[in-house]
C-alpha cells in the first residue's frame, strides 16, 4: 500500500503542477487578448481625430467656397442693381439708389458672417465630439490594460497556490506513508 500512496503522491504532484501552468498560461493569455483589445481601441480613437480632422478640413473648405459665391453672387446683384437704376436715368451715386445697393451689400455681408460662424462652430463642434469619443476610447483601452495585467497577476497567485496545495498533499501522504 505504501507504493500506491508515494505513486498517488508523485501524480498529484505532477497534475497541481500541470494545473498550475494551465493557470499562469491562460492568465497570460487573458492578458494578451486584452492587450490586443487596448491597441484596437487606441487604433480607433486615432481614426476619430483622423476622420474628425478631414470632416474640418472639409468644412472650411466648403465655408471659403460658399463665401466665394455669395460674395460672387453680391457683385452680380449690385452689378443689376446699377444697371437697372443707369438704364433708367437714376444717378447710383447718391440718394435712395445708393442706400439700396448699400443695405444689399450689409444684408449679404451679414449672411457670409453668419455662415462663416457657424462653418467655424460646426468645425469646432466636430473636433470636440471626436476627441471626447477618443478620449472615452483610450479610456476602455487603458482599462482593457489593468483587466489584462489583473488576471496575469491573479492566475499567477492561483497557479502559486495549486503548486502549494500540491506540494502539501503530496508531502502529507509521503510523511503518513513513512509513519503507517
Amino acid at each position: 500500500m505504501p507504493a500506491i500512496t508515494s505513486v498517488l503522491a508523485v501524480a498529484g504532484l505532477v497534475g497541481g503542477g500541470i494545473s498550475a501552468f494551465g493557470q499562469m498560461q491562460a492568465g497570460q493569455e487573458e492578458k494578451q487578448a486584452q492587450d490586443y483589445n487596448a491597441q484596437i481601441l487606441e487604433q480607433n480613437a486615432a481614426t476619430e481625430r483622423a476622420v474628425a480632422a478631414r470632416e474640418t478640413d472639409i468644412i472650411k473648405q466648403n465655408a471659403v467656397l460658399n463665401e466665394y459665391r455669395a460674395r460672387k453672387s453680391l457683385a452680380i446683384t449690385t452689378g443689376e442693381q446699377t444697371g437697372s437704376y443707369a438704364a433708367r436715368g437714376v444717378s447710383v451715386g447718391t440718394g435712395s439708389p445708393l442706400d439700396v445697393m448699400a443695405d444689399s451689400i450689409a444684408n449679404a455681408t451679414l449672411e457670409i458672417d453668419i455662415a462663416n460662424w457657424n462653418a467655424e462652430n460646426e468645425a469646432k463642434a466636430t473636433t470636440y465630439n471626436a476627441e471626447i469619443a477618443a478620449k472615452n476610447k483610450e479610456s476602455e483601452a487603458r482599462l482593457r490594460r489593468l483587466y489584462g495585467k489583473s488576471a496575469a497577476t491573479n492566475s499567477m497567485y492561483s497557479g502559486l497556490g495549486t503548486l502549494l496545495t500540491s506540494g502539501t498533499t503530496a508531502y502529507d501522504r509521503l510523511s503518513k506513508e513513512k509513519i503507517g
